[in-house]
This record gives C-alpha cells, sequence and structure tokens, in this order.
C-alpha cells in the first residue's frame, strides 16, 4: 500500500523563544453580521479559540513563527491568512462567505444503508489509518461523510467539518476535508486541522496520554525528518539507505543490511542538506528512493529477518522542505510505502506538540 503524506496543509511552527503573542479581531459575514461561535484557530495547532456574542476573538500563546491562522463557522467558507509572529499587526478581521452547500446535502444514514456502512469502512481505514482502537478513536458526525466511487478510484466528500474524538491521544480534531481518494496502489487526502486537548479524567489518564504521544512521536515521519535534519538517525533509531531504483519494485529478500552494496547507496545526512531559508525551511538535496527501518521498536512481522523493526520506503516526488522541528511543508513531495504508509489521522500529533513535555 502507498499513501502520499496529505493530512495537513503543514506550515512552519517554531518555537525559538518563550515569549508568545496575541491577536484580537472580529468574524462577521456579508452586511458586517458578527458571526458569533466562529473558531479561529493556528492550523494543524492546539492554539484557537471562538467568536463571542458580538463576534469578537481573543486569540493568545502565539509562539513566534510563521502560521496560518483559520476562521470557521458551519454553513461558511473557512478562510485562511499566512502570518509571522511577532507581527505588524495586533488586529485582524474576518469577512466569511457563506458555502453553497445547503442541508439537503448532508445524507441522513440508516442502519439498512450497507453500501454506504461498507463505504465508511473503508474511509476510516484510509484516513484514521490501519492500526488504531476503534473504541477510542471514532467520528463522531459520520453522517456528514458522502461517498462515490468506480473501478479505479473511491472518493470521499464532507458537506461539514469531520469531528474525531481520539481517546488514545487526548484530543479532539476538527478536520475541514478539501479531499479524499484511494486508488488500489494510493491513498490521499488533505485539509485543514484543528486540535482541542481532552480534559483527562485523572492524574492516570493524563500519563497515558502522555505516553501514546511519544509512542505516536517516535518513528514517525516528523520523528525521522528532525533527525535527518539534525544529522542524529542514528542516535534517534533510524537506518537509513538510499535505494538504487531498479530494486524500488522487487520483491525483496535477504538481510535489510545490505553488506555487499548490491541495492544500497549508503549516505551522510549532511550529504542531503541543502540551504536553509530565512524563513528556517531545509531543503533536501534527495533524489531516490530510501529504505528505513526504526530499531527502537520491534515488529512480529518484520519484513527482513535480521532488522525486526518498523520497515519503510520514502519516495520523493517533488522539491522536498522542512522546518526544524520535522514538518513537511508540501505533503505531496513524498510517498510513503511500508509502516508509514499505515499511519493516518489516528496517530497524526497538533504541530504544537513538544516532545521534551510528554516526557
Amino acid at each position: 500500500m502507498m499513501r502520499l503524506l496529505i493530512t495537513l496543509l503543514l506550515v512552519p511552527f517554531f518555537l525559538f523563544a518563550q515569549q508568545k503573542y496575541q491577536l484580537t479581531g472580529s468574524v462577521v459575514e456579508k452586511g458586517n453580521t458578527a458571526i458569533p461561535g466562529a473558531s479561529v484557530f493556528l492550523e494543524g495547532t492546539t492554539i484557537g479559540t471562538q467568536t463571542d456574542a458580538n463576534g469578537h476573538y481573543f486569540l493568545k500563546n502565539i509562539p513566534p513563527g510563521r502560521h496560518r491562522l483559520v476562521a470557521s463557522m458551519v454553513g461558511y467558507l473557512p478562510k485562511l491568512v499566512s502570518l509571522e509572529f511577532p507581527a505588524k499587526i495586533s488586529n485582524l478581521n474576518f469577512n466569511l462567505e457563506e458555502d453553497n452547500k445547503t442541508l439537503d446535502e448532508v445524507r441522513v444514514v440508516g442502519s439498512q444503508d450497507k453500501t454506504w456502512e461498507k463505504q465508511f469502512r473503508a474511509f476510516e481505514k484510509g484516513f484514521l489509518g490501519e492500526s488504531y482502537n476503534r473504541k477510542e478513536v471514532y467520528i463522531t458526525n459520520r453522517e456528514v461523510v458522502d461517498f462515490s466511487e468506480n473501478e479505479d478510484l473511491f472518493t470521499a466528500k464532507a458537506t461539514q467539518p469531520v469531528q474525531i474524538v481520539n481517546k488514545t491521544l487526548g484530543y479532539k480534531i476538527t478536520y475541514f476535508m478539501d479531499n479524499f481518494q484511494k486508488t488500489n496502489s494510493l491513498t490521499a487526502y488533505k485539509g485543514l486541522a484543528s486540535f482541542e486537548k481532552l480534559v483527562p479524567e485523572d492524574a492516570k489518564q493524563e500519563r497515558r496520554w502522555q505516553r501514546n504521544r511519544v509512542e505516536a512521536y517516535e518513528g514517525s515521519m516528523k520523528h525521522f525528518l528532525k533527525a535527518l535534519v539534525d544529522n542524529r538517525l542514528e542516535e534517534e533509531g533510524f537506518n537509513a539507505f538510499l535505494l538504487k531504483p531498479e530494486y524500488l519494485n522487487n520483491l525483496r529478500r535477504g538481510l535489510f543490511f545490505d553488506r555487499n552494496n548490491e541495492r544500497h547507496v549508503a549516505f551522510k545526512a549532511s550529504d542531503l542538506i541543502g540551504v536553509t531559508s530565512a524563513e528556517g525551511l531545509t531543503t533536501l538535496e534527495w533524489r531516490i528512493p530510501m529504505e528505513i527501518v526504526f530499531n527502537k521498536k520491534r515488529t512480529s512481522r518484520p519484513i527482513f529477518m535480521d532488522a525486526p523493526y518498523p520497515y519503510t520506503i520514502l519516495i520523493p516526488k517533488g522539491q522536498i522542505q522542512v522546518t526544524n522541528s520535522g514538518d513537511l511543508m508540501n505533503p505531496y513531495s513524498i510517498e510513503m510505502r511500508g509502516e508509514m504508509s499505515k499511519i493516518g489521522m489516528a496517530e497524526l500529533l497538533p504541530l504544537d506538540f513538544e516532545l521534551i513535555n510528554e516526557k
């Protein structure tokens, strides 16, 4: 199974200093009418708020760096503005346009609709991932999702933001889904996400969430890219080799550690690190596929007997730019096969997740 890393429209999220910033403003519609209860948030993070009865908002604890600010409300098209903090402005207003979708488009699903139920299960597997606890991670507004399919393509659309409760990691996610597509060999989706931390029942549950968040981070794409940029692949538990393209689609047998360099091209992380922009984005000079195992976790059904670890192939598909915290700027720029391709929204962490605070 192949998967494109299409989860959020990621933007840089830098935590350079302890100083935080704030922003105020209003959310209105046509005629300058206030929209109470609208959400205003930094895309992909837990930082957000809602407008009051007069449509005013106050957003605080904004870290320095570049962010995508989103204003949204059911029945209106979300609006995005890119800002860098410290900003020259402290007030920003949004004017939202009504969504052309009508309430008639919201499908009310009955228990007799077996076709829709089958399609929804296929959507869950592609969207939420292949290995999660269905009792703890679930979509609360299933009725807003509808599907179309033919022999070659399965697509999903949502008439409202998809609401996900994740009791494994301790988040509620509001996901504005642009599109979802699935073929026999590829699953791809993209959209905007807002995270909200759930309130733990007790200290035991909070500790469990912290452990699970660290578990989700370790061995993830974010972890790998940060380790690569920091030139700490081995220290962080990654064994990575560039793969000769002629071996990409061949049946793999034998050993992962290719002593004779028949299929591997050894490299140093520094060989792949290109220029870093003024905004802190690092370009990776990476042209051919890469084989990876994460040796700090074990798997019961390894691909290679000498490497009983989660195994992934990463295939560059364009210019690759990453932040210093390991976030991928263009989700279309890397295709994944193997373990990382099984990860979906159920294991996604917010951009403001800080590993140091969870240990």
